[in-house]
C-alpha cells in the first residue's frame, strides 16, 4: 500500500475500509514470530493471515537449508562448534577422501582403523621421479576435501596410540580455499607454502592450533621422511566461527490464484561487517525447475516430473535446468534498512511466489531474521506495462519527463483510480495526466521528494489498453534513477497496489524501460554495446566470466577510465577496472564478485564505463543479468 494510506494511523485506516463496505482480499503470509499479534488488518472482513513456522520446510514444495541455525523463533548463520570432528561423514556434504582412501580411515573417526605410513625416505625413491620437497615427500600425504568452506582452529593427530615407537616425528599441515589441481588416481604431492611445521614430535595425541587464516575446503598433513612405519589412527578437524554463508529457501507459496504482490516486510539483525540478503521470485507453475530424462536415442531428452526424476537411474537422468519461461530469476536483494516494508518487485499478478534469505557473516559480525511478512492481493488489471521517457537526462537539471502506463483490463479486473511514482530523483510538480491521449481531470493527493500519489478518473474494462500518461519534472542525480509506477483502487484501501512492469508501452517511444541515463558532453568519445551481457558464475566454466566491452574514439591521448558494476539502487558492487587507455577496442573481465570475493546473488546490474576527457567526464553504462 502507498506511504499516502502507510502514515495513517490504523484506527482512522480500518475504519475507511469498513465505510467503505468492500470485503477486502487481502493475504498475509508470516514466516517466524509466531509468539507476535497478528496484523491489525486481519479485524478486518476477507482477510486472511496464515502463520506459518521457519521449521515447516517441505523439499518437495522448495524448501531448503544450508548451513543454518533454525529454529522457531529466527534463522541464523551456522556457528561451529569447535569442540566437533568435523572430518568424519563429509561426503555427505560433497567432500572427499583424496588420500590415503581406503575406507577414509584416517578422518573416520575410528581410532581402530589405521593408516600405516610406510617407511620412506626422499633419498630412496626421487629415482622413481616421485616428489620431495625437503624431506616431505608424495608417500606422506594425506587429504581431505571438506566439500565446504571451514575456519579450521585446530588439527589433532592420533599417532603411536598401541605402540608408542610409532608415533609421528615430523608433519605439516597445508590448507587451502579451493581444491588444487592433482591426479585424483595417483598420490598428490606435498603441497607449499604450507601453514604449520612440527618436527620432534612426540606426543601420541598432538593438538595443533592453526595461525589465523581464511575459510578452507581443501586441507593435506603430510608426514615427513621416516625409517620405521609410523601408525595414524586419526587425523581430526575443528573449525571454528561461523559459516562462510548460511541459506534459506521458503516453501513455494500458491496463493491459488494470480496475485498482486504488496510489500515484504521483516525483523532481524544485521552486524556491521555481515549482510543479510532476502530475494524473492515468482512463478506461473508449482515448479522453477526443468527436470529432464535421456529417451536413449543419443543426446535425446524428455521434460519429466520431479517425482520421476528423483527415481531415474543416473544414466537416465539428463540434467536439471531453469523454466525461465514461467518463473523470475531471484531478485536483486531488498536493502535490510527497508524492514518497515518494501514492495515486492517480483512479476506479478502471478500464482507462486518463494523467498530466499542469504546471511553472509564476516570474523564476528553476522546477522538473523526473526520473521518475513507477505502481503498480496487479487489484481487490479490482467497486466500493467510502462516505461519512461526521455531514457537520458543531464545529471542536477530539472527536466519534463512522461511515464506512460498501459494497462490490460479484464472483465474481471476492478480496476483502479490511484497511481503512485517513486523514484531516487527530485520529483517536481505532476503538470498533466492524459488517459487515451486526452488530458483528464487529476488531484495529487501526496507529494514528496521521491513519491506522488495521483487520483484519476476510474479505469475499468472498457478502458483496457488506453494509455495512461503523467506528465512530470524531476531531477535525476546519478545514472541509472529508476521510475516506479503502482496502481491501486481506492475504494479497497486494504488491498496492496500492483506494480508497473517495465516494457514496450507504446511504440512511440523505443527504449522500453523505466530507467534514466544521464547525458554528457562528447559523448561520441564513449561508445559501447546495447545488447544486455549474461553472465552465469556457477563453475560450469560457460559464462563463468563476462566481458565488459567498449570502445574510444577521437581521443588526442590517452584517458582515465574506470569500469565498475553497479546494483540497479545505485550501490557500487565492484570496480572491475582503472587506468589510463587511448583509442581502441577494450574488453574488461567481471567474475560475478563484489569486492570482497563473493559472488553476487543473481538479478539485474548495470556496468558503467567512465572516461575523463578534455575536463570532461563521459559515462554510458550497459546491462547485466547474473543468472545461476
Amino acid at each position: 500500500m502507498s506511504d499516502l494510506f502507510r502514515s495513517l494511523p490504523w484506527a482512522l485506516f480500518l475504519w475507511l475500509g469498513f465505510a467503505l463496505g468492500e470485503a477486502s482480499g487481502l493475504v498475509i503470509y508470516r514466516f517466524g514470530g509466531e509468539a507476535l499479534e497478528p496484523p491489525p488488518e486481519v479485524d478486518h472482513e476477507g482477510v486472511e493471515f496464515i502463520q506459518l513456522s521457519w521449521i515447516d520446510l517441505d523439499p518437495s514444495l522448495g524448501g531448503e537449508t544450508v548451513e543454518l541455525d533454525i529454529d522457531a523463533t529466527a534463522i541464523r548463520a551456522l556457528k561451529r562448534d569447535p569442540t566437533f570432528n568435523i572430518a568424519p561423514g563429509i561426503e555427505e556434504k560433497g567432500g572427499s577422501h583424496v588420500r590415503p582412501n581406503v575406507n577414509g580411515q584416517v578422518w573416520d573417526g575410528d581410532e581402530s582403523t589405521v593408516w600405516l605410513a610406510d617407511r620412506y625416505l626422499c633419498a630412496e625413491f626421487e629415482a622413481y621421479n616421485l616428489l620431495c620437497i625437503d624431506d616431505f615427500g608424495t608417500p606422506g600425504t594425506a587429504n581431505i576435501f571438506l566439500g565446504g568452506r571451514y575456519l579450521v582452529d585446530r588439527i589433532r593427530m592420533k599417532s603411536g596410540l598401541d605402540d608408542p615407537g610409532k608415533i609421528v616425528g615430523s608433519l605439516r599441515v597445508f590448507m587451502s580455499p579451493l581444491l588444487p589441481t592433482m591426479r585424483i588416481t595417483f598420490n598428490p604431492p606435498p603441497f607449499a607454502p604450507w601453514i604449520v611445521e612440527v618436527r620432534d614430535n612426540r606426543e601420541q595425541i598432538l593438538d595443533i592450533p592453526i595461525p589465523p587464516h581464511e575459510q578452507v575446503e581443501f586441507v593435506q598433513v603430510t608426514v615427513g621422511e621416516h625409517n620405521e612405519d609410523w601408525e595414524v589412527h586419526e587425523i581430526e578437524i575443528y573449525a571454528k566461527g561461523f559459516v562462510e554463508q548460511a541459506t534459506y529457501i521458503s516453501n513455494i507459496l500458491d496463493f491459488g490464484q494470480p496475485m498482486a504482490w504488496g510489500d515484504l516486510r521483516w525483523s532481524g539483525r544485521q552486524d556491521p561487517k555481515a549482510r543479510v540478503l532476502i530475494q524473492s521470485r515468482s512463478g506461473q507453475d508449482d515448479d522453477p525447475n526443468l527436470f529432464w530424462r535421456f529417451t536413449g536415442r543419443g543426446d535425446e531428452k524428455i521434460p519429466v516430473s520431479r517425482t520421476t526424476y528423483a527415481k531415474l537411474a543416473r544414466a537416465e537422468k539428463a540434467g536439471i535446468g531453469y523454466d525461465h519461461a514461467n518463473w523470475t530469476f531471484w531478485s536483486s536483494p531488498y536493502a535490510f534498512a527497508d524492514s518497515s516494508g518494501t514492495p515486492i518487485v517480483s512479476l506479478s499478478p502471478r500464482r507462486y511466489l518463494q523467498l530466499k534469505v542469504d546471511i553472509l557473516p564476516q570474523d564476528d559480525d553476522s546477522g538473523q531474521v526473526d520473521f518475513l511478512e507477505v502481503r498480496a492481493s487479487p489484481p487490479v488489471a490482467t497486466q500493467l506495462v510502462g516505461e519512461i521517457w526521455p531514457v537520458e537526462a543531464t545529471v542536477g537539471q530539472p527536466q519534463q519527463f512522461t511515464y506512460v502506463m498501459r494497462p490490460a483490463l479484464g472483465v474481471d479486473s476492478g480496476g483502479f483510480d490511484r497511481l503512485e511514482v517513486t523514484t531516487a530523483a527530485r520529483l517536481g510538480s505532476v503538470t498533466q495526466v492524459r488517459i487515451g491521449d486526452e488530458p483528464v481531470d487529476y488531484a495529487v493527493e501526496a507529494a514528496e521528494l521521491h513519491q506522488v500519489v495521483v487520483s484519476i478518473p476510474r479505469l475499468t474494462a472498457q478502458d483496457s489498453g488506453a494509455l495512461v500518461e503523467v506528465v512530470f519534472e524531476a531531477e535525476v542525480l546519478r545514472y541509472g534513477s529508476t521510475f516506479s509506477m503502482r496502481v491501486w483502487d481506492s475504494a479497497l484501501p486494504l488491498e496492496v497496489p500492483q506494480g508497473v512492469q517495465e516494457g514496450d508501452a507504446t511504440p512511440a517511444y523505443e527504449d522500453n524501460r523505466v530507467w534514466v541515463a544521464t547525458r554528457a558532453e562528447h559523448q561520441g568519445i564513449l561508445q559501447m554495446s546495447r545488447k544486455p551481457a549474461v553472465l552465469t558464475p556457477n563453475g560450469d566454466e560457460h559464462n563463468d566470466v563476462v566481458g565488459l566491452g567498449y570502445s574510444l574514439v577521437e581521443l588526442t591521448s590517452p584517458s582515465w577510465v574506470v569500469v565498475a558494476v553497479w546494483d540497479l539502487s545505485g550501490r557500487r558492487v565492484r570496480q572491475v577496472y582503472e587506468g589510463l587507455d587511448g583509442v581502441g577496442i577494450y574488453e574488461r573481465v567481471w567474475d560475478g564478485r563484489d569486492k570482497s570475493g563473493r559472488l553476487v546473488p543473481p538479478g539485474l546490474y548495470l556496468y558503467r564505463v567512465s572516461v575523463e576527457a578534455d575536463h570532461q567526464t563521459v559515462e554510458q553504462a550497459g546491462l547485466l543479468h547474473v543468472v545461476y
